[in-house]
């Protein structure tokens, strides 16, 4: 949905977002269902030959014994792989829920018709040769969606690899992989189709259950968002999976996961974690959020687990799938063996969670149930010669304990007990824990872990690295989740902060006026300022001049300490561009001819006409704040350390604008920085509000002004009291 243009239009823009992601959810959540829990299915495009795309598919389905009619369509045989075959749609005995289309492009427009004269919502396009091919075939896949709204037709894909439910009764396989796996909570949606059947093979393996997977391929009609919110309604569904090799519609796609992580994870493998996006970018905020670093920050923003990989993926959902709260992140690690134990310890605390100490009553417990060679710290160490007893023993201690929030258990290569014998104690102990205390096993032996295990819903892994990562990602997911709230939108008419309306606009910023002026894209100093005090974002005083003369006068007018500048919006530093500490109009007329100088030296001659006289903020904290309009994502808006380091530092927070208050306060403290803004060794404590003040300041200029490409502020000093931007650039983009 495009932005709409002027201050506040984003409060209304968000209300209708909202209510048209309502409306959606509403209509497609009966296509939906066809999609995944049909009652007939038909295949268009049927053969009988198995080493074709349509003949694979259909021996799947039939193969999956699904519980109702299958229904091969074929003009030009009556039976296909052993079923009866109909000639068209119209003449099958039944009408189908769902319809699988495996045909030439050209001809797929046809069958949606047919589907939509006969009351089916439900259509999936396996057939290539659309938008993914050029022009051509973006034109037969506009006409194609134009047919299945006229007929009130939803459509997954074109050129997909199909849709698959291990639900129950309605269990079928209508993909081109062989493998359905058992069922269970754990749903699925892949923009690469192939990649995710690949995934779902490899949940097969892991012995995970799925409970729906659909390939969403060109995704001209349901796409990303509506599978998320169907799957996030859904009772059986405990975790969504998703493989993205982009982020459509980033605005919804944030607002729809955060609603569904309300109630169920949802885990995102995103592709691309390349630098290009980095190449040209003119301004700090554009190179610190360029690239992954913008796409990390929307799915943070949008309450989602990133993956770094598939068995990451695996891993969490192994976890997820299984334990649906979590007390906290004190972690008690039990094993016979030592060393496993350390290994364990050292990834839990590299992955956020704590392994503290004991208390009295626990280790007390644990020393009369284990050899008193055994430790009974933390890690426990029950030495090799530990039962499969003593392992439920001491998990049943240690999980009736205050001082422990979750458990793992790591089994190594046996000595006395059986792996079997320990997963069976394990499973028995399982049953006296809490619900929200979790239980990973690591079974360090050859074969792995028990199925027993999996069978009982108890996360197990062959490492601890593992167990520690996923254990670790759920708890921070989980933390995350709980503290999340929803006020309105900044720049809602609620807000007192970061709307013009609400400061008052001493002047009325004119964008054509200023774009006249604009030198290169690049706002004059003047109007760069004039917008900041538009938005209550304060700025020193200065005063323009053309030669020492006036910088001497200036001076004087100031009355104060000053900076001496060039006024164009380059990176001053980089070019002997800036003088500091000039407390006399001599001073000050040196400094302009000293930069001069160097302007011309540089080769930067034409810049050096018009320079600034400042005064100079003497003390705070120099910070970065800026935004940067990302071609797929919209404006981002960036916080960080500031200075001339700050893209060799590179401590900055990303988020996709508009800001939400948490997203401001986690923004600025998750910064490296951040102490020293709050009286690091004794020094003073800033304003800290004020910084989050600017932050919502600039997300409202991104949103209200979709012109605005670039904006930095840097350095933006935060002081005791209040913050000021002593130096900012604004970049228009070349048109509207």
């Amino acid at each position: 949905m495009d932005d709409q243009n002027g201050p506040g239009a984003d409060d209304a823009g968000t209300e209708r977002l909202d209510e048209d992601l309502r409306d959606r959810s509403r209509a497609v959540a009966p296509a939906l269902d066809a999609f995944l829990h049909p009652q007939a299915i038909a295949v268009v495009g049927a053969s009988s030959d198995p080493a074709t795309l349509s003949g694979l598919l259909f021996a799947n389905l039939v193969d999956s014994h699904f519980d109702g009619p299958i229904l091969p369509v074929n003009r030009n045989h009556s039976l296909v792989q052993g079923v009866t075959a109909y000639p068209d749609l119209a003449s099958c005995p039944v009408v189908p829920d769902l319809v699988i289309v495996c045909l030439p492009a050209p001809a797929v427009a046809r069958v949606v018709a047919q589907a939509g004269d006969l009351g089916i919502k439900a259509v999936c396009v396996i057939s290539a040769g659309f938008a993914e091919v050029g022009t051509a075939g973006a034109a037969l896949q506009a006409s194609l969606v134009e047919t299945a709204l006229e007929r009130g037709v939803n459509l997954v894909g074109p050129n997909c690899t199909g849709v698959l439910s291990g639900a129950g009764s309605s269990r079928f396989n209508a993909t081109l992989g062989r493998t359905v796996p058992r069922s269970g909570g754990t749903c699925m949606l892949s923009q690469s189709g192939a990649f995710g059947l690949a995934v779902v093979e490899a949940m097969e393996a892991r012995g995970l259950g799925l409970g729906g997977f659909v390939s969403v391929g060109n995704t001209a009609d349901i796409g990303v968002t509506d599978l998320l919110l169907y799957w996030g309604q859904d009772p059986g569904t405990d975790v969504v999976l998703a493989y993205l090799e982009s982020v459509p519609d980033p605005r919804s796609f944030i607002r729809v996961a955060r609603h569904v992580g309300e109630r169920v994870p949802l885990v995102v493998l995103k592709a691309g974690r390349t630098p290009a996006g980095r190449r040209g970018a003119a301004s700090h905020t554009a190179a610190l959020s360029a690239g992954d670093v913008a796409v990390d920050a929307l799915l943070h923003q949008a309450g989602v687990i990133r993956a770094g990989s598939i068995e990451e993926v695996l891993d969490l959902a192994t976890v997820l799938g299984s334990q649906k709260h979590f007390r906290g992140r004190r972690v008690a690690i039990v094993t016979n063996g030592g060393g496993s134990g350390v290994v364990a310890a050292d990834a839990c605390e590299n992955n956020g969670l704590v392994v503290p100490e004991l208390g009295g009553v626990v280790t007390g417990a644990l020393k009369s149930l284990l050899p008193a060679e055994a430790s009974v710290g933390n890690p426990v160490d029950m030495i090799a010669s530990a039962t499969a007893r003593h392992y439920g023993d001491v998990v049943r201690a240690l999980g009736s304990s205050a001082d422990v929030d979750a458990l793992i258990v790591v089994f190594n290569t046996p000595v006395v007990a059986t792996a079997a014998d320990v997963a069976a104690e394990l499973v028995s102990a399982r049953g006296d824990l809490g619900p929200d205390v979790p239980l990973v096993a690591v079974f360090l032996n050859r074969e792995g872990p028990p199925a027993s295990l999996r069978e009982a819903g108890i996360p197990a892994f062959m490492f601890p690295e593992n167990a520690a990562r996923a254990l670790g990602r759920s708890v921070a997911w989980h933390e995350r989740r709980g503290r999340w709230s929803h006020p309105a939108p900044t720049g809602d008419a609620s807000s007192s902060v970061g709307t013009p309306q609400a400061h008052g606009r001493a002047i009325e910023w004119s964008l054509g006026l200023a774009r006249q002026r604009a030198h290169d894209g690049w706002l004059a100093p003047a109007d760069a300022e004039a917008l900041l005090g538009a938005y209550g974002i304060a700025v020193p005083r200065s005063i323009p001049v053309r030669t020492p003369d006036e910088a001497a006068a200036a001076q004087v007018e100031l009355g104060c300490p000053v900076v001496v500048k060039v006024a164009a919006a380059i990176h001053k530093s980089d070019v002997g561009g800036v003088r500091l500490g000039l407390t006399t109009p001599a001073g000050a007329a040196q400094a302009a001819r000293s930069v001069r100088a160097d302007l011309q030296a540089a080769g930067m001659a034409e810049l050096a006409e018009e320079l600034l006289v400042q005064e100079q903020i003497g003390t705070g904290q120099e910070m970065i704040v800026g935004t940067n309009r990302d071609p797929l994502l919209g404006p981002l808006v960036v916080v960080g350390l500031g200075g001339r380091l700050v893209e060799v530092l590179g401590d900055v927070a990303v988020r996709v604008a508009p800001l939400r208050d948490e997203d401001v306060t986690e923004m600025v403290q998750t910064l490296v920085s951040y102490p020293l803004l709050t009286g690091y060794r004794g020094g003073p404590v800033l304003d800290v509000d004020a910084l989050h003040d600017v932050l919502r300041g600039v997300s409202a200029i991104a949103q209200d002004w979709p012109e605005i490409v670039e904006m930095d502020l840097n350095p933006l000093f935060v002081l005791e009291k209040g913050a000021v931007a002593a130096d900012v650039r604004v970049r228009l983009a070349p048109d509207r």
